[in-house]
């Protein structure tokens, strides 16, 4: 029975119903669940424990990342769209992928688990929606089980080309819906702690038929799997719905029954008062994405009126290629700062930002029972920062000099009782080899354009 138990930890932060911080705390973690924690003295060490001094520092539930395009990160700061908005910046960069590997896609997919990783966070989806002949997405399942990365694989996809959409990227619902079910099959695990899930996540109303969306919507409901897609992101994307469809993009999802409280939405900038209330309604959930909001200058989510309702609104750090970066304690404070410049400096305390990186993210991947968390019972996933380093020194509150200061790694990050970051560097990712193969295959498809 491997025991691991983190003592001397100067903040221990809950994340439980009374938001509890315990100070001079430890926590105890047993064939990778919690069974105890507390303040003062530890338990007594046995044979199979391993003890990890956390030298003062603290510690967080692991962050939950609820939105990402890990594929993209392929194509960072490429110059032909650094400066564009979302739909020529889409049409713009499509046109890389076409020739895309399953093993590019691997290579992608580490790279982005090694920079969430060593930015504290221990569960991610990835919405992964092109599949050039041949792909096979079941590689990022593989790498997450090989890393030790908690994984939602978002199972995406288009069936209805346009004038950003190329055909190539366009796959039937018969062969979607196949595929949908044999990585259900294979990778969704529904025991407590399972470390692979699956969602089914059509890319947009503008690039899914209707049918599409009926019918991952029909089969989600049967395999109560959780359902995701972008909304509400742009102006323009309202103004095409209502020309194209004479509907708004949300208005189609009502229409396509995804209405329900299997679905978190991407973005949620756009929402009128009626979607909104709509939404909380439902008890759909919604995924803030700010840096990539601020650097398509899209906007910012309605998140105190959907969290208002009674919404989770979680984070996400989106596509590699419109964030150019996957730091999930970098989002958290992109979303305090955002949220300030648009509703005021009283709209986004330090605490909330962090319920909406932890708690609220596994509301959204309907975890909410076993991660976002520290509580007995609950999944070993944590995250180690240390209290004092050079960006938070003379910091009169280390806690909220987590989010107000430079966004720092993590010391060690523990996921499912597992180590995968040890003072500062990944177990699991040989990142020297891995960059050097990454920059490879950036390299290649470049050159395709």
């Amino acid at each position: 029975m491997p025991r691991l138990l983190i003592t001397n930890i100067g903040w221990l932060v809950t994340m439980n119903s009374d938001r509890e911080i315990l100070r001079d705390a430890w926590i105890l973690i047993t064939d990778g669940f919690i069974t105890s924690l507390g303040t003062g003295s530890s338990p007594e060490t046995i044979e199979t424990t391993e003890t990890i001094d956390a030298h003062g520092g603290i510690v967080v539930p692991g962050f939950v990342n609820t939105h990402h395009h890990m594929f993209q990160n392929l194509a960072r700061a490429y110059t032909p769209i650094s400066n564009l908005p979302l739909l020529p910046w889409l049409k713009g960069h499509l046109p890389l992928w076409q020739t895309l590997t399953t093993g590019e896609l691997g290579l992608a997919t580490e790279m982005a688990f090694a920079e969430l990783m060593l930015s504290g966070c221990t569960t991610t989806s990835d919405h992964h929606y092109v599949f050039p002949d041949g792909l096979d997405q079941a590689v990022q399942f593989e790498t997450a089980k090989r890393v030790g990365l908690r994984f939602t694989g978002c199972r995406g996809c288009m069936d209805r080309p346009s004038e950003i959409v190329p055909p190539w990227l366009c796959q039937s619902i018969d062969q979607i819906l196949a595929d949908s079910e044999r990585l259900t099959a294979t990778y969704h695990g529904t025991t407590p702690g399972a470390l692979t899930q699956v969602s089914y996540a059509p890319c947009t109303v503008f690039s899914c038929s209707g049918d599409l969306m009926r019918e991952t919507a029909r089969l989600g409901r049967k395999n109560n799997i959780r359902l995701h897609t972008h909304s509400g992101e742009t102006v323009e994307e309202d103004a095409q719905a209502l020309e194209l469809f004479g509907r708004r993009p949300f208005e189609l999802l009502e229409d396509y029954e995804w209405k329900n409280d299997l679905v978190w939405l991407a973005h949620g900038i756009h929402f009128n008062d009626r979607e909104v209330l709509e939404i909380t309604g439902a008890k759909m959930g919604v995924a803030h994405c700010p840096t990539s909001n601020m650097r398509l200058g899209s906007g910012c989510c309605r998140v105190q009126d959907l969290r208002a309702g009674g919404s989770a609104v979680s984070l996400g750090v989106d596509g590699s290629a419109s964030n150019d970066s996957g730091h999930m304690l970098n989002e958290a404070r992109n979303a305090l700062l955002l949220n300030r410049v648009t509703r005021g400096a009283d709209a986004l305390t330090v605490e909330t930002a962090l319920e909406m990186a932890t708690i609220e993210g596994a509301r959204n991947l309907g975890r909410e029972k076993e991660i976002g968390s520290l509580e007995t019972g609950k999944c070993g996933d944590l995250a180690l920062f240390p209290a004092e380093d050079l960006w938070s020194n003379g910091a009169e509150n280390p806690l909220h000099a987590l989010l107000l200061c430079f966004s720092r790694n993590v010391d060690t990050l523990i996921v499912q009782g597992r180590v995968t970051v040890r003072e500062g560097r990944l177990t699991t990712i040989d990142l020297p080899t891995l960059r050097e193969k990454h920059t490879e295959a950036a390299r290649r498809l470049h050159a395709t354009i």
